[in-house]
């Protein structure tokens, strides 16, 4: 047995009794249940040590290149330098799932250092100390990244060329905390039921928006890295992983809008920290599991059973403590012209958008055969982002009791504005879902610059909330121009002694490309074809790009990556992909990807509110 895997089981018997002491802690008094509190607390620093010390065992395992061990041996070999040695430690499930441990272990310290100690709190831990417990289990049984095989090759496997990008190093941990951190409101609800304590929507607050934040930096840093390494010149594909992480942010999101009004959304909290939860566990069952790629797949690998019944009894749990506690579920009313009615609105969208995303996700896995293109989700999506941007600038306008006053000073401003974005937008560029996302966001925008006052910058939550607001709306802008008006060239052919290829674009004039130079390239892991080539844009000069085909030779196997360059302007992207090559030739696939700039600025403002938002509510708690 490996030293790792006796760790892992260490922490697992010290996260069981974690979770029995909290607890037990409840359920006793005086003398004993304070021993068994301090006998929690203990064992969540143990299991949190524990879980830390095979995980760098892990990653020294990786640094050695002891391929003795398995899981070391599939994703590294010798030629691979040590940032993506180290990273290469999440590559694969095994390792994924241990790292999704030792987030959830160190927030779980967190929550003990930066939270009250009482009842809440101890039933928290318990529920979220079981949780470590179960994906300790699953490591143990099915996940074993220690365990040694009877090969000792002088040469790994190696890592998947394409996971070879800062972006991908960091895209997994960043959407593991994610998940991680929506465990703790769930834990906080239904501890909070049970007890019938108030305020947990208080505590819950903090951990839903580190849940939000790591999920929209992870969310930002995979939609970069499919843009820039792909080759066909979009940042979401609608596909079941991709989705995976965005299920979950959209329910947290509509669960962060609604502890803002706890006592008129109680209920609706209640069961979306319940749903986040459980669609963290099956972004984690679909991205496992295998039935992604194969319907047959699922009955195959037990693992998957126990995600499905992990949601399943959480499920049972929340609905248990929810019908014996449902007098602590008052809600108070609200006007139907109020902020309330429209956060209401809001989370109906987010939820409805969540249920649509998932039967898009589902249906090819549960029906074989089924095939569900992005045209669904351009039909369903579409409408719906564009309601809940508008229900943006309504819904600032709107006091939390209705004051016709206030409302009708920031519509007669805003409108006016909105509808001469709109029209202007149209005029100048002749795109018409870029005019209405322009109106639509215009039109919110003002609607949150009249009602922020000189106050306002000084105070850091309300400022994130409207730098995250404003994100989304040039996102939802970026993402109209990027999406619907992506002009696609394919097969443009150049030589070295040809004459330059013109493309005659549709709303962009004439853009000639010129190839400069053809060079070969070798470097430890590939040989490298780099195209330099110059770009016009109606006879202007705008700048140089450089397609490079990589050729890689390794156990693995022996894989071609066509690679990517981008020109980027403030209005539009020269997106210029490598397809293949001769002597003295190569042949391109060229988009013309008008207003994606704005995707990754809403996408940095989101960001950046976050991080504001969560900052203060660390230094609050």
């Amino acid at each position: 047995m490996d030293i790792g895997y006796l760790l892992a089981v260490l922490a697992f018997v010290a996260s069981v009794y974690s979770a029995y002491s909290f607890y037990g802690s409840i359920t006793s008094k005086g003398k004993r249940a304070r021993r068994l509190a301090l006998n929690g607390e203990r064992t969540v620093y143990a299991y949190t040590v524990l879980v830390a010390l095979a995980y760098l065992l892990l990653t020294y395992y990786f640094i050695v290149r002891d391929f003795n061990v398995k899981y070391v041996y599939s994703y590294s070999d010798t030629h691979l330098n040590l940032a993506y040695t180290i990273s290469a430690v999440w590559a694969g499930r095994e390792g994924s799932l241990l790292l999704w441990i030792l987030f959830l272990s160190i927030l779980n310290v967190l929550f003990l250092k930066v939270e009250k100690k009482d009842r809440l709190s101890a039933m928290t831990l318990a529920i979220s100390s079981g949780v470590a417990s179960f994906f300790l289990l699953v490591l143990l049984t099915f996940s074993n990244p220690f365990y040694r095989w009877e090969y000792f090759p002088h040469e790994g496997y190696g890592l998947n060329p394409l996971l070879r990008t800062p972006e991908m190093a960091l895209h997994p941990p960043t959407v593991f905390l994610g998940y991680a951190g929506a465990t703790l409101p769930f834990a906080l609800a239904i501890a909070s039921a049970y007890l019938k304590s108030e305020g947990w929507h208080l505590r819950a607050r903090l951990w839903a928006l580190i849940s939000w934040l790591f999920l929209t930096i992870g969310i930002f840093l995979g939609a970069w890295w499919a843009y820039k390494t792909l080759g066909w010149g979009g940042f979401w594909a609608w596909d079941p992983v991709e989705n995976a992480s965005l299920l979950p942010w959209l329910t947290v999101t509509g669960l962060l809008h609604g502890i803002m009004r706890q006592r008129q959304f109680s209920r609706w909290n209640y069961w979306l920290a319940y749903v986040s939860f459980a669609l963290v566990v099956l972004a984690t069952f679909i991205t496992r599991s295998g039935v992604i790629e194969s319907v047959h797949a699922f009955g195959e690998n037990p693992e998957g059973w126990l995600y499905l019944i992990l949601i399943a009894a959480a499920g049972l749990l929340a609905l248990y403590v929810y019908s014996k506690r449902k007098d602590f579920f008052s809600e108070e009313g609200y006007e139907l012209l109020s902020r309330d009615f429209a956060v209401f609105l809001n989370i109906l969208l987010l939820i409805l958008s969540t249920v649509t995303v998932l039967i898009g996700t589902l249906t090819p896995s549960v029906f074989e055969g089924v095939s569900i293109d992005r045209a669904y989700y351009d039909r369903v999506e579409t409408p719906l982002a564009a309601i809940l941007t508008l229900l943006l600038g309504i819904c600032i306008s709107l006091g939390w009791v209705y004051s016709p006053e206030r409302t009708k000073r920031i519509l007669i401003v805003a409108t006016p504005v909105g509808l001469a974005s709109l029209a202007a937008t149209y005029l100048v560029l002749g795109m018409p879902l870029v005019a209405l996302a322009a109106g639509i966001a215009a039109f919110s925008i003002t609607s949150h610059l009249m009602t922020f006052k000189p106050a306002d910058a000084r105070n850091p939550r309300k400022l994130g909330g409207y730098l995250v607001h404003i994100g989304v709306l040039l996102i939802s802008v970026g993402v109209a121009g990027s999406w619907m008006y992506d002009e696609v060239y394919q097969n443009v052919h150049l030589g070295i002694h040809d004459e330059s290829a013109v493309i005659h674009s549709k709303h962009f004039g004439d853009i000639r490309l010129e190839l400069v130079s053809l060079d070969q390239v070798s470097t430890p892991e590939s040989v490298d074809i780099v195209a330099r080539i110059d770009i016009y844009e109606n006879g202007v000069y705008k700048g140089t790009v450089t397609p490079t085909t990589k050729f890689y030779n390794l156990m693995r196997e022996d894989r071609v990556v066509n690679g990517v360059d981008i020109l980027s302007t403030p209005f539009k992207d020269y997106y210029v992909a490598m397809s293949g090559f001769s002597q003295n030739q190569i042949f391109l696939e060229v988009h013309l990807i008008p207003l994606i700039f704005l995707v990754w600025i809403g996408s940095a403002m989101m960001i950046v509110g976050g991080f504001v938002s969560a900052a203060v509510r660390m230094r609050n708690n």
